[in-house]
């Protein structure tokens, strides 16, 4: 499984945040994406995090040992990518965090990494941690895929009422700030207390992220989610977060 770094997301150089004016949030600015300093090509260490599986017979791939990200120089110097045993989702996170993912039998795959101190999530509540940086993807589950999708996409709601005959069961946040990039990507901000498309958010923390949906080009309809939940001084990580996962699927 090959891993992919940033490519495209932000160019290399220097991208200086947007002034926040009297009325902004000082918890989720005006422009909430904007990368502040210089942005720099770095040469990561991988993470393989400890991977529960769904099918006894599955193991672990082989993953390069580095890869090239690009990040803000600022954080080059402490961050890894984190990735499952199979190296399907990855995230860009504070090297000294802890990890734990899942693989199931239908493709599927989930990533929690979480900050130093925090207990490690079990997989009946793994949404209950409090901060951390958690991606998931639906595989080949279409009914999940519907499911994870419905808040962010019309075309997603319509089609899970025309198969299930009811409303989905996640509706959409009106305190959610959204920013479609193209058809099928879905950047988003849930500010504290916001029950929006973020796993988690609702809580005292804002929750930056991003969903993408039936990708050009995929073989299944999968719905790839990621989500940064942390303190408001880490708001930079976060952003940078969602991009890096941004550059994993170059047609987002």
């Amino acid at each position: 499984m090959t891993l992919v770094g940033v490519g495209a997301v932000v160019a290399v150089g220097c991208v200086t945040a947007g002034v926040l004016a009297a009325t902004d949030s000082p918890v989720v600015p005006a422009q909430p994406w904007a990368v502040q300093g210089p942005v720099v090509v770095a040469d990561l260490s991988v993470v393989r995090c400890p991977t529960s599986y769904g099918i006894a017979r599955a193991r672990d791939v082989d993953l390069p040992a580095r890869v090239k990200t690009q990040v803000s120089r600022a954080l080059a110097g402490g961050v890894s990518v984190f990735t499952d045993g199979l190296g399907t989702v990855q995230v860009v996170a504070p090297s000294r965090w802890g990890c734990t993912a899942l693989d199931s039998v239908s493709g599927s795959s989930r990533l929690v990494v979480y900050p130093p101190g925090s207990p490690r999530p079990t997989w009946g509540g793994v949404t209950t941690i409090a901060q951390g940086i958690e991606a998931s993807q639906t595989g080949s589950c279409g009914g999940c895929s519907l499911e994870e999708a419905c808040p962010l996409f019309a075309a997603a709601r319509h089609a899970y009422v025309a198969t299930y005959r009811v409303a989905c069961a996640r509706a959409s946040s009106p305190g959610e700030r959204r920013t479609a990039s193209a058809p099928w990507t879905v950047r988003f901000v849930d500010p504290p207390g916001v029950l929006g498309a973020g796993q988690p958010s609702g809580g005292g923390l804002a929750a930056y992220g991003v969903m993408l949906w039936r990708l050009p080009g995929a073989r299944h309809p999968t719905a790839w989610l990621d989500t940064c939940t942390l303190p408001v001084e880490d708001r930079q990580l976060c952003v940078l977060s969602v991009f890096a996962f941004l550059a994993r699927h170059p047609a987002a």
